[in-house]
């Protein structure tokens, strides 16, 4: 019997592979092995028995995770027989947690694809050079000495005509595959280039979360769904987007909890709730404020919670609408500390633990990068108000420290007057849709059941005030004391953002420190070098002016500086073009400033399609690296079933590589020795090499990896062979303990601890008084309308798919299987008919910032008035035209735009703006022209 290893599958390739695998190990016996001449004999047909039995066996088992985009972070097992992986599979390994269901079996459908990146017609296999126009798909094959070669003579090039900050890096999400992230930054801050945001570029950051909690964001592990007594799955839809949680979900209902789903579309998660909640799209924010009304209206407020734990007591000027602060009442005070009044002495006190307060022993050295500030090292119970009672009503005279007087009132006397009488049921009903009886039980239901949880998503967080929906959201949450409770609290799930070892992935990424690197951020340096077109003066905002004024100050990052254009762009790791919004502008305008555009990936997906030179990455099941998430507290592994095919390389390799190119070329030019003017330090580019991996400390990718596991609290004490083993727990988290057996759940060093929260005013902040704030009405957080500066008749929602993580996926058979086999608009049926559009009819959507061509399915869920199309398809699909990003333009909103409001400044991916796609608008009209065969 013939054998087939992995060099017969090199030389094969589709078909001649499967014909190849049939015929060896995994032969069919003969279908008819009886003469022709005699049909009516017994055949044989088990020879698919054997076929079945080959494929449970193997050579060897390895350690398996996709490294991608995703939250699931799900641990495998990769099986290889003949040097050829045959399947993948969860491992179903992970430890069990107590009193709620276990985490295994972890999987979806898109991970049981892993092997068809591997094998399939997508594959990268060697260096590419472009010979055409880009996206033109004409290349040449290079050797890796040619492409490298090339690249550091270009980025050498313009350290000399332009400046180093012209040459960009971008790679996304470090959670997923830290080593491969660590690569391209620490490459990028050796040699003084710029890297990237990408957290709040995708949309996928909780703007609102950061401005009330002053937290990148954090969240709690899936399993402490089970605990929720009450679950509120607002804008969010697990069973698409959350496949291998939303188990939790079902067995939470099982064991008794309600589940109520809170979105415009009956979805596939909405089938499963008990009830069905559907505001009209963009809304989300009235409908928790009418919930607020009833709350606060039927004294169903947790008031200690409120008095401890958030800024509502503090006291704000009447005059300015400024919190009083320290520096108004005492000469030399600071104005970072604030007041209440308290009822029994009749008198304004400072609050404890407020931005202007230190620590005992003075300000920590260790400042985490996902905190507004480190107030873990305040004393428990910092916060325990002992004989003071904060007033939460009523108005007072408080004497400033030139004499005159001034009326005081709490945060909560003000909010509360507004929420009573601006967002009655009746209102809210009138903007939302929801019947008024359906908003007072929800509220009544919310604020009488303990634990209760909000589960938010892309449905809340991609609109243009989705930071006012997320303040909200935590306004209930702290009204009814839910908040640093399991089963209870805010829980926001968009996006893979959180590596729990991140002092790891910093030490290893910035061995200088993360205070000489070059940070830009993604939506401003794509808003500004792609000249993007937003519309917003049509509603009244000029988005330019905050921005001038936020760079001027230095508030948010841009680079280059001097308003240089960047030169060099290095993507790897992200899809950036297909994931850009402003995609027109993107082509038009930012593409043609790049001299060179390079892409390290494993397959051709729009981003390589429009690159210069195009190099092959090892594919997951070829590589070591770590994951982890914020969906459990577990970090696992993948590590090589094969070694690397064709000529693709590691991504810690390749930018080692490319460090020793470069060095040798600018030895060759007598370049060694670069001055950067803005660090004041001569960067020794004779020494690259050396630098990048440490001299030989971190050569390897196994070396890389163990550097993360033992530089962050988390994972300090963990090996590689210990997670080989099974997935290991980390030790330690952001904003709460890890308790053996117990469910992770943020913010319990505030809330049982009574450390401040890392915040202005050291609470859960509500009232937000910087002029840019103030100045846009949203100091407090009130409704806003989604906002319709596109004057296009239909609302264009672009939510995540069941069937691919972002644009990953979209192109694999199988997942095309499951659909139609490629990109669709979903319509109403009244909105298709007006447009005499049929089923699977071909229609040009468009608007003044793009257009594009696809087909439509007509669909009963969508509500009149919105088309959604499943975001980011490939632009090479089944498209004539464009993509979902062709008409979805970069909107800024100008509150993400503020930096020096204590916690409110910029760090990589903590704080800054992001995509608001979910405003757009369109118009749709079939499509009449030529379409392809």
């Amino acid at each position: 019997m013939s054998k087939t290893n992995r060099r017969d599958l090199l030389r094969l390739g589709g078909a001649a592979y499967l014909g190849t695998l049939f015929s060896g190990p995994f032969a069919l016996k003969a279908l008819a092995q009886a003469p022709a001449a005699s049909p009516q004999m017994q055949h044989d047909y088990s020879g698919w028995e054997q076929l079945y039995r080959d494929k449970w066996s193997w050579d060897t088992k390895t350690r398996g995770a996709h490294l991608i985009n995703c939250t699931g972070a799900c641990p495998h097992w990769v099986y290889t027989k003949n040097g050829i992986v045959v399947r993948e599979e969860a491992s179903k390994d992970m430890p069990s947690l107590a009193g709620v269901p276990e985490y295994n079996p972890r999987g979806c459908n898109k991970g049981a694809c892993g092997t068809d990146y591997l094998y399939g017609p997508h594959r990268v296999k060697y260096p590419l050079i472009r010979t055409g126009a880009r996206g033109e798909g004409k290349w040449r094959r290079a050797s890796w000495d040619e492409a490298l070669g090339i690249i550091a003579d270009k980025m050498l090039d313009t350290i000399r005509d332009h400046a180093v900050d012209c040459i960009s890096v971008y790679t996304p999400v470090p959670a997923v595959a830290p080593v491969s992230f660590s690569a391209g930054h620490r490459f990028a801050h050796l040699i003084g280039a710029h890297t990237h945001t990408f957290f709040d570029w995708y949309g996928d950051h909780p703007t609102g979360q950061t401005q009330t909690c002053g937290v990148q964001g954090d969240t709690a592990e899936t399993a402490d769904w089970f605990n929720a007594k009450l679950i509120l799955l607002w804008g969010s839809s697990p069973a698409v987007t959350r496949i291998p949680d939303a188990h939790f979900i079902n067995e939470a209902a099982l064991n008794g909890s309600r589940v109520v789903s809170i979105a415009p579309d009956y979805n596939a998660t909405t089938i499963k709730a008990d009830t069905w909640i559907h505001p009209k799209p963009g809304t989300d924010t009235a409908l928790a404020l009418g919930m607020a009304h009833v709350l606060l209206r039927d004294k169903l407020v947790d008031v200690a919670n409120v008095k401890e734990q958030t800024d509502l007591p503090y006291l704000v000027r009447t005059d300015t609408k400024k919190f009083l602060r320290e520096a108004d009442v005492v000469q030399g005070g600071s104005a970072a500390k604030f007041y209440v009044w308290d009822t029994k002495t009749k008198k304004p006190v400072l609050a404890k633990g407020c931005w202007g307060e230190e620590p005992p022993g003075g300000r920590p050295a260790v400042q985490p990068a996902y905190l507004g500030r480190n107030t873990l090292t305040f004393p428990d119970g910092t916060l325990a108000l002992g004989d003071l009672d904060p007033a939460l009503e009523g108005s007072f005279k408080v004497t400033l420290k030139d004499g005159k007087s001034v009326d005081v009132k709490p945060v909560y006397a003000l909010y509360a007057e507004r929420i009573l009488r601006d967002y009655t049921p009746k209102k809210v009903s009138e903007i939302t849709g929801v019947a008024e009886k359906a908003i007072v039980d929800l509220a009544k239901a919310y604020g009488t059941t303990k634990p209760a949880m909000i589960i938010s998503g892309g449905g809340t967080n991609h609109w243009y005030w989705s930071d006012i929906e997320i303040r909200a959201f935590h306004l209930l949450s702290s009204l009814t004391g839910n908040e640093g409770r399991n089963g209870g609290g805010v829980n926001h799930y968009i996006g893979q953002w959180k590596p729990v070892a991140v002092p790891g992935v910093l030490a290893l990424s910035f061995p200088q420190g993360a205070a000489r690197h070059r940070f830009t951020q993604t939506t401003i340096w794509t808003y500004v070098h792609a000249d993007a077109y937003d519309a917003m003066e049509t509603v009244g905002i000029d988005t330019r002016k905050y921005l001038r004024a936020s760079l001027d100050q230095r508030m948010m990052p841009l680079y280059p500086r001097e308003g240089r254009d960047p030169k060099v762009f290095i993507v790897y790791r992200g899809n950036f073009l297909n994931q850009a919004k402003g995609q027109k502008y993107v082509l038009q305008n930012l593409w043609p400033k790049l001299d060179l555009i390079v892409n390290l990936n494993l397959r051709m997906d729009s981003t390589a399609l429009y690159s210069d030179i195009v190099l092959p990455a090892a594919h997951w099941y070829e590589k070591l690296d770590l994951q982890m998430t914020e969906e459990h507290t577990f970090v696992h592994m993948t590590e090589p079933a094969i070694p690397p095919m064709f000529e693709s390389k590691h991504d810690w390799d390749v930018f080692a590589l490319l460090a020793k190119k470069m060095q040798d070329r600018a030895i060759e030019r007598g370049m060694s020795r670069v001055f950067d003017e803005q660090f004041n330090v001569s960067r020794d580019f004779s020494t690259l090499y050396a630098q990048q991996t440490d001299n030989g400390k971190l050569e390897s990718v196994a070396q890389a990896a163990q550097f993360i596991l033992d530089n962050a609290p988390a994972t300090k004490g963990i090996t590689l062979d210990m997670i080989r083993e099974r997935p290991q727990r980390f030790k330690a988290n952001w904003t709460s303990p890890i308790r053996e057996g117990v469910p992770y759940t943020p913010f319990q060093f505030y809330t049982e601890s009574k450390k401040p929260w890392p915040t202005l005013t050291g609470r859960q902040q509500f009232y937000i008084d910087h002029d840019w704030f103030i100045e846009m009405g949203v100091e407090l957080p009130v409704y806003k309308a989604p906002v319709d500066a596109d004057n296009f008749p239909l609302r264009f929602n672009t939510p995540h798919s069941r069937h691919a993580i972002h644009s990953t996926f979209k192109d694999n058979v199988l997942m095309l299987r499951l659909q139609r086999g490629g990109p669709l608009l979903e319509m109403p049926p009244g909105e298709a008919k007006a447009r005499g559009l049929r089923d699977n009819d071909w229609a040009e959507v468009w608007n003044e910032h793009g257009r594009m061509i696809c087909r439509v399915k007509i669909h009963n869920r969508e509500p009149e008035g919105r088309v959604t199309m499943c975001h980011t398809p490939e632009l090479y699909m089944d498209l004539i035209e464009g993509s979902t990003q062709s008409v979805c333009p970069i909107r800024i909103n100008p509150t993400s735009l503020v930096g020096n409001y204590g916690h409110l400044l910029f760090r990589p991916n903590y704080y800054g703006p992001g995509g608001t796609q979910r405003d757009a608008r369109v118009q749709v009209r079939r499509y009449t022209g030529v379409i392809p065969s």
